[in-house]
């Protein structure tokens, strides 16, 4: 099985998986794995996950565990400017997912429609 195969396999992308592990270790108290993973997610989302947004859903998961594990890890030092700045990004994501969605329905109702008429 090819690499790419079994990466679009799994049950979430590894940017998903590297902010919830990032999460995880800092409610664990393990802060520097907990950012090397936050980095490490962060890199795949901008690298190979953004790419994949309009695919499927699940690429929209990564900005929202990231807006929760930017502040689990920095704690009390959070920058308000960079919590604001996730959650904005993550506010934009799930517009695009909505609005893909939307756009779905709209076309499939026409289409219906059209089936309709045909019959008439």
């Amino acid at each position: 099985m090819h690499i790419k195969a079994r990466l679009h396999a799994l049950p979430l992308p590894l940017s998903a998986m590297a902010l919830l592990a990032a999460f995880a270790l800092a409610n664990l108290q393990l802060q520097s794995a907990g950012w090397a993973l936050f980095g490490a997610g962060v890199i795949l989302w901008a690298r190979f996950d953004a790419r994949q947004l309009l695919k499927a859903d699940r690429y929209g998961l990564s900005p929202a565990l990231a807006l929760l594990a930017y502040p689990a890890l920095a704690g009390d030092q959070a920058e308000v400017g960079i919590t604001f700045g996730l959650a904005l990004h993550a506010l934009v994501v799930f517009l695009i997912i909505t609005s893909r969605h939307l756009s779905e329905d709209i076309a499939q109702g026409f289409s219906q429609q059209k089936e309709i008429s045909q019959r008439i």
